[in-house]
């Protein structure tokens, strides 16, 4: 597990306060033509200082935000500038991908804001997905 933030201070000058909260913003793509209406699904969570990627998924997923599918096996991945982790609706935890969370600076942040977006896979195998995005390369080596 790593943090969301390089530390639970913030530096102003000579002072030095603690970091307010963290909003998590959250957008995912629809999983059929009647959810589109309200696409991208834009939602802002509080997540408290010093959460964790985990605790942030973990989170979104109480709260329901990912809809489920007839027949339990919807698929999705989330990214933030990179891919993070893989999603199943027939998974009991999300799956991280390895080294996602190792520098969070390159993770996407606006406005104070941490931002995810969830992609949507039908019911692609979510081993095949995981799969895919472990072998995933980013830059030319």
């Amino acid at each position: 597990m790593w943090k969301l933030f390089r530390s639970g201070r913030v530096e102003s000058g000579d002072r030095v306060r603690p970091s307010p909260d963290m909003n998590l913003y959250v957008t995912r793509e629809s999983v059929a033509a009647g959810d589109d209406v309200d696409a991208p699904h834009a939602r802002t969570f509080a997540l408290p200082q010093g959460a964790t990627l985990e605790t942030a998924l973990a989170t979104v997923m109480s709260a329901r935000y990912l809809p489920s599918i007839s027949g339990g096996l919807a698929t999705w991945s989330v990214a933030s500038g990179i891919p993070l982790a893989v999603i199943a609706q027939q998974w009991q935890v999300p799956r991280m991908l390895f080294g996602a969370g190792d520098d969070p600076d390159v993770l996407d942040h606006e406005h104070g804001q941490l931002r995810l977006h969830f992609n949507y896979h039908a019911q692609l195998d979510p081993e095949i997905v995981l799969e895919v995005l472990r072998r995933l390369r980013l830059h030319a080596e």
